[in-house]
């Protein structure tokens, strides 16, 4: 695998992650997040590295954001001394770094795309930066090396897509495709897609469409493609840019027969509405993931 920390999304945040990093390293902690799946994905790369690099730690779920009033900003739990790690996936609180506790959260960078000179300006969710501290903390860990595959997870599932094309996204499925972590393929490649995430889309034409796709060159692949997506354009609540994400360019991991989109789709849809069975249901979820190596449902 590639050094995180060389990609260009992570270079203007480097010194800020070695800090963090030899906090971290120098346990034991307590980790927390909301229990809602974007601190989840955060949480699960530093529990991946802490388990692998064989550092104690506990972990502590608190409500969900949608249950913290919105001029809350007293978020943070009580600690009593231990350091602590915060994610806060929603950039909701206040407090910044100390000596007992480390805050990570979505944070605003300029980068540069290859072979462009012109530089965007773009967030930096907590996830990616999880995983790069996971890759310094446990570099060829087995837990942390499975991991890696849903680096784009928490990029995908911030609102930097609903309005414009997001610069950190774009970055960050480039550089796990060019690495070999994952595959980037079109809607009709995708053995399992949820289609429903497009509204406007026909089942029925969609399978036609995917058996008759390995016969197509790359002309009639366009037309095909962009006739099929032809009804769902003038459909509300999708952006162009996430639109075209999701029928050229879904995110594929291995030994998944979903791509990621549909995955984190589905378990949104599932997470339950209630604090304690949000808690609940987050905490198997991670159990499960930790576990296997795949982001599904826990059932036990």
């Amino acid at each position: 695998m590639h050094d995180l920390l060389q990609a260009p999304f992570l270079s203007p945040l480097k010194d800020d992650l070695v800090k963090a990093s030899q906090f971290i390293s120098n346990g034991p902690l307590i980790l927390a997040t909301s229990a809602d799946l974007e601190g989840l994905l955060a949480l699960g790369f530093l529990e991946a590295a802490l388990l692998d690099a064989g550092i104690s730690y506990s972990r502590r779920f608190i409500q969900p954001m949608r249950h913290i009033p919105r001029d809350e900003q007293n978020i943070v739990p009580e600690f009593n001394g231990t350091k602590m790690v915060f994610i806060d996936s929603f950039a909701k609180t206040e407090l910044s770094d100390s000596e007992h506790i480390l805050i990570l959260k979505p944070t605003e960078v300029e980068v540069q795309f290859p072979h462009s000179e012109q530089k965007r300006r773009g967030t930096v969710d907590a996830v990616v930066q999880s995983s790069a501290l996971a890759s310094m903390i446990s570099p060829n860990g087995a837990k942390t090396s499975s991991f890696r595959s849903y680096l784009g997870a928490g990029q995908w599932l911030m609102e930097g897509l609903d309005t414009t094309i997001d610069p950190i996204h774009t970055l960050v499925r480039d550089f796990l495709r060019d690495e070999g972590t994952i595959q980037v393929l079109p809607l009709p490649e995708i053995a399992h897609p949820c289609i429903d995430m497009i509204p406007g889309l026909s089942e029925r034409r969609l399978k036609k469409l995917s058996t008759l796709w390995a016969d197509m060159n790359a002309n009639q692949r366009s037309q095909a493609l962009s006739e099929f997506s032809l009804p769902a354009l003038s459909a509300e609540g999708i952006s162009t840019a996430r639109f075209e994400e999701l029928m050229w360019k879904r995110m594929i991991i291995p030994g998944q027969g979903k791509d990621l989109a549909s995955i984190l789709y589905l378990l949104q849809k599932q997470w339950p509405e209630t604090k304690d069975e949000s808690i609940l249901f987050a905490s198997r979820l991670l159990d499960s993931w930790l576990r296997t190596g795949h982001l599904v449902e826990a059932t036990d």
